[in-house]
Order: structure tokens, then C-alpha cells, then sequence
């Protein structure tokens, strides 16, 4: 999947890095997977309190990690992935929409990672064309990314980068199995959709191409069911959808951050 269908075409780039994308450069993804144990200790730790994620990785060492470079390494990774310490609306919503459903984690994580890593992005089509029950992995990727940065790794470093990606797949639950891996659904939810539908319209996105875009291709679900997923979500206070006809809006919130502090009370 090309870089650019990531983005409405004629979208400004100067507007894609203050919201929180990364579209250019490396990724986290030439050394390290989506990390999701240790995002998920961190935030349980932080909750929705981005700027003082750094503070509690480096300084009260919630990773137990056994030296402050190695803290440092985790925490700049983790930054790279997830914009963590950085205020933006990408990484707020992440935050924000954490606890509100321990399902949609894993497809959370994935999603904010896809906006952060282009490498990572340009592993989607390799995983998302392949047929449910049919064999991927390792090589798929490897031949997807050799295709389309040709020249630019070495053989070891482009192995490396495509078991990576495969792990963050395996993670998100779009891949299963530890030798013989096989593409599977991920568990789709009305939260993971509504962050989905965020990260579409920060994109560019509106209407139709919304639910077509590859940010709404992550959920693995059909157009039909993508709305149906995100009617539950409006229910839930995180989207507004209106229908009419052939005309589809959906309406989201830049920062989704009062949603998470409403939800939070909620289960006080």
C-alpha cells in the first residue's frame, strides 16, 4: 500500500506532524515491535496524563528497566511509536480511549503506531490483501518492502524490519501463530473504529472516503459493518454519524480527550 493512500490527496504535509502523523524518514519498526506490553504498563500507570508519561518511564522506572540508557532507549521508542510526552491529538485520544474497552487495545496501539511509522504503513497491504486463513508473514512483508524502497536496506536490516512489522500484525491479531503464521480477524470494536474514523479525518478524510480510507481498512470489516461499528460508537458519546441516502458524515472529535474524562467518571 503506497504512502500517499494513507493521505487525501492535496492534504498539506506542514499539517500532517502538528496533529501527530510522522510521514517521513525511519521508523520504530528497524528495531523494535509495537511494544504493546509495555505501552499497555505505561498507560495503566499515566492513564490519559500525556506529559508526565516520560516522568514515570525514565524517572520512576515503571518498566523496571535495570539502567537509565536502557530507560532512555524504551522510552524514546515509545515515543517514536506512540507520541508518548507529546500533546498532540493522536496521541491524546490514544490515551484517552485506553480504558474504556480492553479489547480494542490491540488495535489501538496498531493504529497509532501506523500513524507514527511509515515503514510500518507500508507493511499494511502486504497483510490486509491477504485472504483470511491463508499464509503471511515474515516473507510477504519483506517482499513488499523490498518493492517499494528498493536498495534502501541490506538484506539483514530488511529481515529484520519485516519480522518486526509481522510481530506488530501478530500483535494486533491480524496474523496468528509463531512459526507458521496465518491471516486471521483481529477482535474489531465501536472504540478501535472511533479512533480509526479520527485518524481517517485528521488525514483528510470526509464522508465516503472516510470509511473507504485504509485507516477504516485496518478494522478488517466491510463498509457496511465499519458503519455499524461506528453507530455503536456514536451511542457511546464518540462519534456523530449522519446518514442520508448515499450521503454519509461522520463527525469526530480533534482530541476525543473529554470523552475519556466523561467515560472515566462514569465508572467512578
Amino acid at each position: 500500500m503506497a504512502e500517499g493512500a494513507w493521505f487525501r490527496q492535496g492534504v498539506d504535509p506542514a499539517t500532517l506532524k502538528p496533529v501527530g502523523f510522522r510521514s517521513g524518514g525511519g521508523g520504530a519498526h528497524q528495531s523494535k515491535t509495537m511494544m504493546l506490553r509495555e505501552l499497555t504498563m505505561v498507560l495503566a500507570a499515566g492513564n490519559a496524563d500525556v506529559p508526565r508519561l516520560q516522568e514515570l518511564v525514565l524517572d520512576e522506572n515503571i518498566l523496571g528497566k535495570a539502567t537509565a540508557a536502557a530507560r532512555a532507549g524504551t522510552f524514546r521508542q515509545l515515543r517514536n511509536l506512540y507520541g508518548l510526552g507529546i500533546v498532540s491529538p493522536v496521541t491524546i485520544a490514544l490515551a484517552s480511549l485506553w480504558d474504556l474497552d480492553s479489547d480494542s487495545r490491540p488495535l489501538l496501539a496498531l493504529l497509532c503506531a501506523l500513524a507514527r511509522d511509515p515503514l510500518l504503513r507500508d507493511s499494511a497491504g502486504a497483510i490486509l490483501a491477504t485472504p483470511i486463513g491463508s499464509a503471511t508473514g515474515v516473507r510477504q512483508i519483506t517482499e513488499a518492502l523490498a518493492a517499494l524502497h528498493p536498495d534502501r536496506f541490506t538484506p539483514a536490516m530488511l529481515k529484520s524490519l519485516a519480522q518486526n512489522c509481522a510481530s506488530s500484525w501478530t500483535q494486533s491479531g491480524h496474523v496468528t501463530g509463531r512459526v507458521k503464521k496465518t491471516r486471521s480477524h483481529p477482535r474489531t470494536t465501536p472504540v478501535a473504529a472511533a479512533y480509526a474514523a479520527l485518524l481517517a479525518s485528521l488525514a483528510g478524510f470526509g464522508g465516503p472516503a472516510l470509511l473507504a480510507s485504509p485507516w477504516m481498512d485496518v478494522l478488517d470489516v466491510s463498509t457496511q459493518e465499519r458503519l455499524s461499528l461506528l453507530r455503536r460508537a456514536e451511542s457511546m458519546g464518540l462519534v456523530k454519524v449522519r446518514a442520508a441516502g448515499d450521503v454519509i458524515e461522520v463527525l469526530v472529535d480533534p482530541l476525543m480527550a473529554r470523552i475519556g474524562e466523561r467515560a472515566g467518571r462514569a465508572h467512578v
